[in-house]
Parts: structure tokens; sequence; C-alpha cells
């Protein structure tokens, strides 16, 4: 099996070849028929962490670290694993088997710390009670078997007493079972095989079955013992081997542990493009949009834009965070704004319309249709001595520029009536703002650039427009230095990556390799390009439109995922963000991605299903 190789700080983890669809690989038969398996059993016993209980952690001690912050304690995590390692010795040492409880590791802790015990326990048992969760697959498994009368009992090898287990399945939905065997209340464990025997004693004679995901305590102990033992996948441990560990500690473990229960804890089956935006776009666009929050915030711009298509799905998952925040989607394309701004930036206008376009098979006829002078064709093809059907080289580009430029009068007057559709609508929208931030995917910011030219340059509004990208250009594209100024002003900003920001991913980032394409998927929207302005019948602006996006399926079923990913971030560790807590780097954020960037037989499961429309200036 091939594997590749990613970093967690100094040390390095070995992670499986991405599967994709991932959820697609396994084999977990649904609850129904592990019911029907179950019910010859007189006697059920369940493991309860990581089978009837659920954390949104990848490792189960990284819970711990939520404790440190509770108790602002630096360290606080590997200070309770050690506490725990102590206490299990020191029990060995008295003779015992090393099964202990939570007042043996917070008698310890308490020493070191200088938290007091009682105070520790109840912390660390409220911290239990905030993050665990049911396992949904187990809730109608257990459901099932009560209806039909069978003896349940939970099993576990836990330093938490039978007691408040109980209670916590209780609270989370799982009902109560008959009898909790738990190492720390027997001072014996399932791993030993001592538990099981306690349970043979309590339980009486009968058919036995065990179900957990411990390939030791809970299947082949169970065995010895005399249970017939059911395997059930651990859902972090599955989806570790396909995460990506390149992500800072607490933020990293929260990542891995929601993508993992998500795909692992069950036995649904997702599409490959709703993995994509859940798996890759859900925690890039939640931190993208936090990151926005923030910088909105610590200048007091007045409201936030959103441009289509790709700010899309970025207002829809900014409006759930921030309801009250003062947004809008505006309407507006570069190939729009090449138009609208000519006047100004008359090198924008003819690099994309003619230079970006040249020795690609456009006739110049296309050419000019595009850019909305099909009127003056006659005239230029007479001027040129060309055809209009004659093919857009380098150096006709170059004439065609030069015969523009002496009619430029006339050039910049036939989009006037667009210019004032334009500008009457983005009055409508600035108002009375004075500053707002202006969101697109990337890259030169050219679009953000473009909409703050055409506000203050043409429009005279009195509102400053910040160009707020998830990432910019990079050291792949011919001019990686194009924007460089505005940054250097301060007017635009890059979450992702940027010249001054994780310039190591700023390299990585290859427009060559499609990773630009990539990116975008996951920033796309179903909605028809926009061509420009108009006005209606009544004379109020208006939008032309270009052709329907093809995949209007699979871009729902990303945007489904990167909401829903928006969702279950919320419902682990929503407190977080009220308090203003819990920042995703912009590193965090594209560590997923680079993963599948670096996968191509992933890249082609969905290459055969998606054709990307990469022109959308000419049509």
């Amino acid at each position: 099996m091939k594997t590749g190789r990613i970093g967690r700080g100094p040390q390095l983890r070995r992670t499986r070849r991405l599967k994709f669809p991932e959820s697609r690989d396994r084999r977990i038969r649904p609850p129904e028929y592990l019911a029907g398996k179950l019910m010859v059993y007189d006697v059920i016993s369940f493991d309860i962490f990581d089978t009837l209980l659920l954390r949104p952690f990848s490792e189960p001690a990284d819970l711990f670290y939520m404790l440190g912050i509770r108790f602002a304690y630096p360290g606080f995590r590997e200070l309770r694993v050690r506490a725990e390692a102590e206490a299990r010795a020191r029990d060995r040492k008295q003779g015992g088997n090393g099964e202990i409880g939570l007042s043996d590791i917070w008698e310890i802790l308490a020493k070191w710390t200088g938290i007091p015990k009682e105070q520790g326990m109840g912390a660390e048992q409220e911290t239990e009670e905030q993050f665990c969760l049911a396992n949904p697959y187990f809730e109608r498994l257990v459901e099932l078997l009560r209806r039909k009368g069978k003896t349940l009992v939970a099993a576990s090898d836990m330093y938490l007493d039978g007691a408040f287990l109980g209670r916590l399945l209780e609270e989370k939905g799982l009902g109560r079972f008959e009898h909790y065997f738990v190492s720390s209340d027997y001072r014996e464990s399932k791993a030993a095989g001592g538990l099981y025997r306690v349970m043979r004693e309590k339980l009486g004679p009968g058919r036995m079955a065990h179900v957990g995901d411990n390939i030791r305590s809970d299947i082949l102990m169970a065995g010895n013992a005399g249970f017939t033992p059911f395997w059930h996948p651990n859902p972090q441990t599955e989806g570790n081997q396909y995460r990506s560990f390149d992500l800072s500690a607490v933020v990293g473990s929260m990542y891995r542990g929601i993508v993992n229960i998500k795909l692992h804890a069950g036995n649904r089956l997702y599409p490959p493009f709703y993995e994509y935006g859940y798996v890759y776009g859900g925690m890039m666009v939640l931190g993208f949009c936090r990151f926005i929050h923030d910088y909105v915030a610590a200048r007091k711009i007045e409201a936030v834009w959103f441009l289509t298509r790709d700010g899309e799905i970025v207002k829809k998952v900014y409006d759930r965070l921030y309801p009250g925040e003062k947004t809008a989607l505006v309407r507006w394309s570069r190939r729009a704004a090449a138009r609208l701004l000519a006047e100004i930036y008359p090198a924008d206008f003819f690099e994309r319309f003619l230079f970006q376009k040249t020795e690609q098979g456009y006739s110049l006829e296309k050419i000019f249709r595009s850019m909305g002078l099909r009127k003056l064709l006659p005239r230029a093809c007479e001027a040129l001595s060309c055809g209009e059907d004659q093919e857009l080289t380098r150096e006709l580009a170059y004439r065609c520029r030069d015969y523009l430029l002496s009619v430029w009068e006339e050039v910049t007057g036939t989009f006037r009536e667009e210019r004032e559709a334009a500008g009457e609508y983005l009055a409508g929208i600035a108002g009375e703002c004075r500053s707002a931030a202006a969101v697109d995917v990337g890259w030169a910011g050219s679009g953000a650039v473009a909409l703050g030219a055409m506000t203050e340059q043409i429009l005279h509004l009195p509102c400053r427009v910040y160009a707020l990208l998830a990432g910019t250009v990079t050291d792949s594209n011919a001019d990686p230095d194009v924007s460089e100024g505005f940054f250097f002003a301060g007017q635009m900003e890059s979450y992702l990556f940027s010249q001054q920001k994780n310039r190591d991913l700023w390299r990585f980032h290859d427009l060559r390799k499609k990773h630009n394409l990539w990116m975008e998927l996951l920033f796309t929207s179903d909605s028809p390009t926009l061509r420009g302005f108009s006005r209606d019948g009544s004379g109020l602006p208006s939008f032309r439109f270009g052709r329907k996006e093809a995949h209007h399926s699979e871009i729902r079923q990303i945007q489904q995922g990167i909401l829903d990913y928006t969702e279950d971030w919320m419902k682990y560790f929503g407190q977080f963000w009220e308090q203003e807590m819990g920042q995703i780097s912009g590193r965090d954020a594209y560590a997923p991605l680079r993963l599948f960037l670096r996968d191509r037989r992933a890249q082609r499961r969905l290459e055969s299903s998606f054709c990307w429309d990469t022109d959308p200036n000419v049509e």
C-alpha cells in the first residue's frame, strides 16, 4: 500500500492514499442488520467510549486541551496524561492491577497544578458532558434492541465511575442500561479479562454478546470469556489515516474529529462532491469568515460585500455565524468590470479581452462580441485588412489594440449606458457606508480592486473599499507581484497565503497544477456568470447573464457539505466563537486541501465527472 508523509510539528505521520469518496470505502451494515444478529442473545454488552459515545477530537486525550483552556493552565494536556500514567504506576506498586479512578488521578494532579482536587474532578466531568455525543449508529441500534426487550449493559475500561457514565449515557439520549461495568468501580478491566468474569458472575447464565471497537479488549478478551464479540470500528481510528496532521494541535484535533465522525460513525454514504465540500472546504470557508469578521471589526469597516459568484457560499456561512452584521451579495464580474473601467484601466481591458485570448482559436468576431464592440467590427476589419473570422494572434492583438485606442472615445462611449446602470445599482448597495470590505476567492484581487475604483473614481462615493481574498496570486503566476502595492498599502489582505504570510504555501500553490481551479471549485456557485449591466423596461438597473453552470447538482452538493460542516462545528465548538475564541489560521484551513492537491488519483475521481468552464469571458 502506497503512503505519503505529512508533518505534525517536528514529527512525521504516515497517511494512506486518499479514498474518494471516503465514506464509500466502509463496509458497515445498517443498524437493523446488526440488531438482527444480536436478537438471538440474552444479554448484549456495549463498550462505551468510541462505541456508544463519541468525542469530537481525533485523540481521546485531546479533550484535556479544553480543560487547560478552562483553567488557563499551560501544558495541561500533558500534565493530565502524565498524572494518569503515574496513578496507574502507583497502583501497580501497591499490588493493584493499574485500574484507577478519577480521584486517584486528581490526587496527583492537584499537587502538580495547585488546582483543588474536587474542583478539578468536577471540571473534568463537566467537560466530558459538554463534548461527548451519542454515536448515531448506536442510538438506532439500542432503540431496536430495547423494543424487543433485550437486556442491555454497558462496559468500559475507564477512570470515570459507573454512576457518572450512566447519567452521561442517559443525558446523551441512549437511555438507561441494566448494568454499568466500569474498571474504576470493580478494579478489573476488559483488557485483562477480569471485567468479563465480573459480568458473567453478575449476569448469570445465558447467551451473551459484546460490541466494541478495540481488537484486544472488546474482541479477543470478550471471546475468551465466552461472549460472542462483534467488532464496530472506531470512527477516529478509521478516519485519521486519511486526515492531514499538518495543523496546529487543537484546531487539527477538532477538524479531524468532526470529519471522522461524519464519514465513519455509521453506515451513511455521501456523494463525492458533498465530501469534497465537507472535508476540504468546510474549515476553509469557516476560517475565512472568522478572518473577515476580525478584519472588519478591527478596522471598524461598516459593511461586507460578497462578490458573485465565488462569494455566495461565503456569505451564506458568514450570515449564519454573524447574523447581525451588514452584508450584501454584490453582482460583479471581472468581465463586466473590464468594460466599465476601460476609461481608467485600458491596459487591463486589452489584457483581458485581447492578449489573454491569443493563439487559442478565437475569431475576431467572437472577441469583439465579448468586448461589447460588435458594431465596431466592420470598420476594424477594414482598417486592419482582415476578415471577421480571422483568428486572434499575438500580432493581430497588438494591431487591434492600436486601432481601438485610435477611436478610444467611441469605445468608452459605447459602455456609457452600462456604466450608468451599474453605477445606480452600486450606489444603492453602498448607501451611506463610508467603508466596505469586498470579499472574493482570489487571485490578483482585480474584482475587488475594480469595485473600489468604480465606487471611488467613477461614482465618487465616499466609501473606501478594502479587498479580502481567500488566496492571492502565487509564485507560479506570470506576474506574482501584481497586487503587492495594495498589500503594502493595507488595502488588500489574503487569508491563506501571500508573499507576506505562509510563504511556503504561497510557493506550493501552483496555477499550472490546477490548484486554483480546485480551490475555486470549493467556492463556486450554480448561478450564471454576470455578463454585464443594463436597464429593464421600467428603466431600473438590471443584469445580463451568461450561460448557466452545467453542474448544478454537484455544486449544490459542495455547498451543502460546507454548510453542514459549519453546523457541525458550531454544534460542537460554537461556544468558543461566541466568546471570540477559536481562530482558525489560514495555514490550518489550507492543510486539508493541500493533502488533496498532492493526490492526483483523488483528483482524477472528481475530474472524471466535472468539466470546468475555464473561459467565462468569451462565449
